[in-house]
Formats: structure tokens, sequence, C-alpha cells
């Protein structure tokens, strides 16, 4: 379903990604993991053709990411990135609606269908109380899960997620965790994860890719990847594990 070969990227002289390589098939659960400024938003970026890469290749569904049009990207990617980027006054549900955009015509109102599919992604994410408040008035934790909403509101294979959970409280990162897996396994979507909490990323994760420096330094197993030796080789931390958890 995600083919990365050879992926590089540079600004000006600075080589963010290089070389990285990796296949994910459809639904697989993968955390990407690593030091801050390693690579890993850098490679969401690039994956939903936010970035422009000019070395390596990315596939979807075999067919290359550079050649998708915007609407057909849509309905086959969505992307919840760590800040938001909406700065104009809606509620809560007009974002959540923002979701449907791609199956709809220029202008066209939103039927019913897509209220319904909005109102269970609200009910879904705990947000539904929240449908007639500005988005602008809530917390980042609540905007967080706002968006989350608009990208199962996108029903899309693949959903791409940049810290979804960095702003939320610990009850709220665990609610989040148990839905992504939920829609993984109920409905085979691909879920590719940025975390910084490795406990979570072996709890929930089939894959775990790690980087280092902008390389792919292993990618495999959640628990072979997440082990206390290449733990103190990415992170420089001593690290046990004992049920499925990480102690440091």
């Amino acid at each position: 379903m995600i083919q990365v070969k050879a992926l590089s990227y540079k600004v000006k002289e600075k080589e963010i990604l290089n070389n990285v390589s990796f296949c994910l098939d459809k639904g697989n659960f993968c955390s990407v993991v690593g030091m801050n400024g390693s690579g890993k938003s850098t490679l969401l970026k690039c994956l939903s053709k936010n970035l422009n890469y000019k070395e390596g290749s990315i596939l979807i569904n075999n067919k290359d990411l550079q050649t998708y049009s915007v609407r057909e990207l849509s309905k086959t990617i969505s992307v919840v990135f760590q800040h938001n980027d909406i700065n104009l006054d809606f509620c809560v549900m007009q974002i959540v609606l923002m979701g449907r955009t791609p199956y709809q015509s220029l202008l066209a109102k939103d039927s019913k269908e897509d209220l319904i599919i909005a109102q269970e992604a609200m009910q879904q994410t705990n947000t539904l109380h929240l449908a007639n408040r500005q988005f602008a008035s809530l917390s980042g934790g609540e905007q967080q899960r706002v968006l989350i909403a608009r990208s199962l509101c996108q029903q899309t294979p693949i959903i791409l997620l940049d810290e979804p959970i960095a702003s939320l409280d610990l009850k709220h990162q665990f609610e989040i965790m148990d839905l992504l897996k939920k829609i993984n396994k109920e409905k085979q979507t691909t879920i590719f994860i940025v975390l910084h909490d490795l406990s979570l990323a072996l709890q929930y994760s089939d894959k775990v890719l790690a980087l280092q420096e902008g390389q792919e330094i292993l990618f495999d197993q959640a628990d072979k990847v997440l082990t206390p030796e290449n733990i103190k080789q990415l992170f420089d931390v001593s690290a046990t594990i004992h049920n499925n958890r990480i102690l440091f």
C-alpha cells in the first residue's frame, strides 16, 4: 500500500532525510520514532505530498504519489498534523465536515449522509458536544480531537498523524490510541503515526520505523525495534521492558 524507496530530502545543503526505504501493507499500524530533528515530520509531509521531494520515490497503491490529483489523494490519505493551520472562524461541525470535501462537487451543500458521517466521527472522538463551539475557542487538546474527527470523516484507507496526542491529557491519549487501533483492525485502515511515547508505540503498533539523523535505522516488528539495546542506541537512555511497557 505504501512503498518508500531511497527517499531523500534536502533544505539547501542540509540533508533532512537520507535514503529512507520501507514498505507498509494494507492494515498495518506503524509508529515512527526518533529524536527531535531526526526527520519524522518531514517524512510525513513527503508522504502527504506537502513537500516536493526530488530524490527517491513514494508509491501509494502501486501508483507514484507525484501523479495523484489533489482530490484523488484526499480520498486516499488523510492527515492530522501536530500544529493546525486553521485561522478562520469556523465552528467545530464545519471543521469536521471539511473531511467530506473530496466527495462533493463544487459549491455543493452537505448531504444528509455527510452529516451522519460527521456526527459519527465526532461521537468516536468525544467531540459531538462541541459541535456548535467556535474552533478557535477550544483548548489545544480539544482542537486536536476535532482534527482527528475531520480525518475520520474523510474515510480514507490511510491516515497519517504527526504527534496527534501530544497536547492531550492521559485519558484522551488512550482514548485516541484505542480509537485508532479499533479503526485499524475493523476497517483495515493503515495508520502511520509519529509518536514520542515509546510505550504507546510498543503497545499499539505492528511495525515501528526508527529514524536517526534523517536515516532509516530500523524498520521491523514493534517488539524487535523497541528493545533496550535499540532504545539506548537511538535515544542514549537506559530502559527496561516489563509487561509490554518501557520503563526508564
